[in-house]
């Protein structure tokens, strides 16, 4: 069959060989037409139709280009191109959301990552497509076990400060959502990619020539603005929070099976197969054929674009003024165990001021960190990104920076309140000044309690 190229709308024609294509063809990587790269967020931006997909594909070619720029050879360029073409097979209906859905069910987190591992493996279609060494090698690679325990050259270039997954998804969000916050010099970041070998830590890494500054700030940029306008949008945040209890009803209710949304530890072959069977559709199908469930009813919502709405969004100094200082600080960040025994008991109480059933009241808390750090997968820091000169010499981006520094561009957490009202009304000043009264009792008792831990 030889490379096949495919046009990809932020790539271009991008060249595939014979051994990604095998893969591209199994059901297994097929399911992710049906995954929804930012789930419903064209409800928001109605272009945000766009899938896992084409995003695994873009992250391949990327991941291609990243390794041959810096040196890398063949076998060694097809396997990582072969692992950032299968590091995103395990997500769940709706991408992140159903991560957050595990999250809650489990108490684990980076579990896509496990399920791609464990979909890499079990799959028969995938292994036999990668055969069984680079299967084993790949999914070491995305758990960062066995060869990928210690940082490397591949594990940077796969799920690193600075990985193919980010260099996609900005441009790729950002075209699809009609916006110019997420694009950033591609060219020149991978023109200035190298792999440098750090002999007393014994371990690898991508680096980049400190030519590229300006191109790694901007990409920087970009993911901050893309957060602050695109992933948190305040509409959006609301929408995800829906889907998130419309999934989590559906496993109380039995209607979604709690074996795929609270993944075991092990996985196996069984696990694999009955995972596979869920994208976007089943997960809609399924809830909304079933007339009288609470978790029917909020997608049903979804789909009807009957929403939760933002009543108000409390910042830093709003908490404090209101509450004291030690009490207010927990209420803002306040324990995980804490919150999940507390939230439930807090909505419900709010919901009486209004009348509402609970499941259209929703507490949502947001960290609002560095660009630094990264959304999703706190293991892997942008501040980690190591930038190498003429002489070989290197030095960490944030000490090189004169945009980003050690601990700057961070910005307190807030704590939003999402209702959705009766008829679809929006609350007046009077309703509005109840819900916030109710919602700082439900910050103190959960701010207290937080703080008694």
């Amino acid at each position: 069959m030889g490379t096949i190229e495919v046009r990809d709308a932020v790539h271009g024609l991008i060249p595939f060989g014979e051994q990604v294509w095998a893969v591209v063809d199994t059901p297994a990587y097929q399911r992710l037409r049906g995954v929804q790269q930012l789930a419903f967020t064209h409800l928001v931006y109605p272009g945000a139709r766009h899938s896992r997909f084409e995003h695994c594909l873009g992250a391949a070619h990327v991941a291609g280009r990243l390794a041959r720029g810096a040196g890398a050879v063949d076998p060694d360029v097809e396997r990582i191109q072969l692992a950032a073409l299968v590091h995103d097979i395990g997500h769940g209906p709706f991408s992140h959301v159903s991560e957050g859905v595990f999250e809650r069910l489990t108490g684990r987190r980076e579990i896509h990552e496990s399920i791609s591992a464990a979909i890499v493996c079990h799959d028969p279609g995938v292994s036999q497509a990668l055969g069984d060494e680079t299967a084993a090698w790949i999914a070491e690679l995305l758990t960062h076990k066995g060869h990928a325990r210690h940082r490397s050259f591949a594990r940077d270039v796969v799920s690193g400060p600075a990985d193919i997954d980010k260099l996609d998804y900005l441009l790729r969000d950002s075209h699809y959502c009609g916006v110019n916050y997420g694009r950033y010099d591609l060219d020149k970041v991978v023109e200035s990619a190298r792999q440098f070998d750090d002999p007393v830590a014994s371990e690898s890494y991508l680096a980049f020539h400190k030519d590229a500054i300006f191109a790694l700030e901007e990409m920087l940029v970009a993911r901050y603005h893309m957060n602050r306008q695109v992933y948190a949008h305040k509409t959006r945040v609301g929408i995800d929070q829906m889907l998130q209890r419309a999934m989590l009803l559906a496993v109380e209710e039995n209607l979604l099976p709690v074996s795929v949304f609270a993944p075991p530890e092990e996985m196996d072959e069984a696990f694999v197969r009955e995972y596979l069977a869920f994208d976007d559709a089943q997960v809609v199908k399924t809830l909304c054929g079933s007339a009288d469930s609470k978790s029917g009813a909020v997608m049903k919502a979804l789909m009807e674009r009957r929403l939760c709405k933002q009543v108000f969004k409390l910042d830093n100094d709003a908490v404090l003024a209101k509450l004291n200082r030690t009490v207010g600080g927990f209420a803002l960040k306040p324990d995980e165990q804490v919150l999940e025994t507390m939230l439930a008991e807090a909505e419900e109480r709010i919901a009486q001021v209004v009348g509402v059933d609970p499941i259209w009241v929703m507490l949502f808390w947001e960290d609002r960190k560095s660009p630094l750090t990264n959304r999703y997968s706190p293991r892997t820091q942008s501040s980690d990104i190591f930038l190498v000169n003429d002489e070989g010499q290197t030095s960490l981006f944030h000490d090189d920076s004169e945009v980003f520094r050690r601990g700057d561009v961070v910005t307190p957490p807030y704590v939003s309140l999402y209702v959705r009202m009766p008829d679809d009304e929006r609350p007046d000043d009077a309703v509005t000044g109840a819900l916030m009264d109710a919602t700082f009792i439900e910050l103190e008792r959960i701010g207290k309690a937080s703080n008694e831990v």
